[in-house]
């Protein structure tokens, strides 16, 4: 078992890639909240050591560090928020935590490990990718174009002009260079088994349907380059994860060369495929989701169908605001955890045990009881007003509502 670190600069060389950075730690109070080491301060300037990745324009850098000290490189060009990185590093986060009782996720310390020994990097670049202007260097795209935050005009409308290309693309370098294809990884019995299922998807019609001619030239380099296992996985975790179900223009998903479109198509349609997630995957998004700084309405993370975006958002665990946003949130039947931001907020726990974390100490804030509602309100992070939440979590330290006179 292992935790990731988390760090504010790094060092080293890059003759063979980012890796072994000697890097200082976030450093948090006992019994502080995890999530206030998980902001925005984390990205940094690039460091001088890397400059092919500076010279591409990635001139922004985050980690995430692996057990044996060395380190997952996030480099982003100047044009991506603060939170499509953070977003970016969280869901890595996500990929590398354990899963109790998964066949292959109980344990990813060798996972994590292997992509940190292989050089593993995510490049995010400017705009949105063409083939052939990819960034010369080591690295696995993901473009500003492809990561809408939650929040975000592209989000909550379901652009699929900007499609959440995130879970797709992160989950191929942890596949690469973790689980392992071309790259020496940790998991050759996982691989084996996803490759042999992306065959058998095929040839049955679950996966790579010829909805338009050039599907089978793209099956056919997939197979070329040794890429069927990595594509097909990819096509069912984006539906597994909601992201498919707001796409309305045809059946199935990732645009109609997947079989299934929701979770429960997926369950249905593919169950072998879905076992394979799960074999890896969490149900539900762990970590934190940033939310847009300019937002300043409700996300709910209820499924509704006449709010398509909670498709996606139904799966959200954790939100993180960000900004100063006036934001809302209707949180789910899971123990939901919400980082508050500098704005004045209306935060709904639902169902489950709820914390709402903010990252300053207890006595920066007044706290008081309207009714069945709890307010928290400080001069420098506003006015929050608390429904259905069960802790709340400064600094340092947790105090249960039930606790409140």
């Amino acid at each position: 078992m292992w935790s990731l670190s988390l760090v504010l600069a790094c060092g080293g060389g890059e003759e063979d890639g980012p890796r072994d950075p000697s890097v200082p730690t976030i450093t948090l109070p006992e019994g502080a909240p995890q999530a206030c080491a998980h902001g925005p301060e984390v990205i940094v300037d690039t460091p001088a050591a890397y400059e092919r990745y500076i010279d591409e324009g990635l001139t922004r850098y985050t980690e995430v560090v692996a057990p044996n000290g060395h380190a997952i490189a996030i480099f982003a060009a100047d044009g991506l928020s603060d939170a499509q990185i953070l977003r970016a590093r969280n869901l890595l986060r996500f990929y590398l935590e354990d899963v109790p009782d998964s066949r292959y996720g109980a344990d990813k310390t060798a996972v994590a490990d292997a992509m940190a020994d292989n050089g593993a990097a995510l490049a995010m670049p400017n705009g949105a990718h063409r083939e052939g202007n990819e960034p010369r260097v080591n690295a696995q795209p993901l473009y500003d174009a492809e990561t809408p935050v939650a929040g975000s005009d592209w989000f909550m409308d379901n652009d699929f002009e900007h499609r959440d290309a995130a879970f797709e693309e992160i989950f191929h370098l942890v596949h690469d260079a973790g689980i392992g294809t071309y790259l020496p990884g940790a998991l050759p019995d996982y691989q084996a088994e996803l490759l042999a299922e992306a065959e058998a998807a095929i040839a049955d019609g679950r996966w790579g349907i010829p909805v338009d001619p050039g599907v089978e030239d793209w099956l056919a380099d997939l197979e070329r380059e040794g890429s069927l296992a990595q594509e097909y996985i990819a096509s069912v975790i984006d539906s597994y994860y909601g992201l498919w179900g707001p796409w309305t223009e045809d059946d199935g998903g990732m645009w109609g060369i997947y079989i299934a479109k929701t979770r429960d198509e997926v369950l249905a349609l593919d169950p072998v495929g879905h076992g394979l997630v799960e074999a890896f995957l969490a149900p539900n998004l762990t970590i934190e989701e940033p939310v847009d700084p300019d937002f300043d309405s409700t996300l709910s993370l209820v499924f509704n169908a006449s709010e398509p975006y909670t498709h996606k958002t139904r799966y959200f665990q954790a939100v993180r605001l960000t900004g100063s946003g006036h934001v809302g949130i209707v949180g789910n039947a899971l123990d939901n955890l919400f980082v508050s931001n500098a704005g004045d907020n209306a935060l709904s726990g639902g169902e489950g045990d709820d914390t709402v974390v903010w990252c300053a100490d207890r006595e920066d804030f007044e706290i008081t009881l309207e009714g069945d509602t709890v307010v928290v309100e400080s001069d420098t992070t506003g006015r929050d007003l608390l429904d259905g939440i069960e802790v709340l979590h400064f600094l340092d330290g947790a105090v249960a509502v039930s606790e409140l006179e």
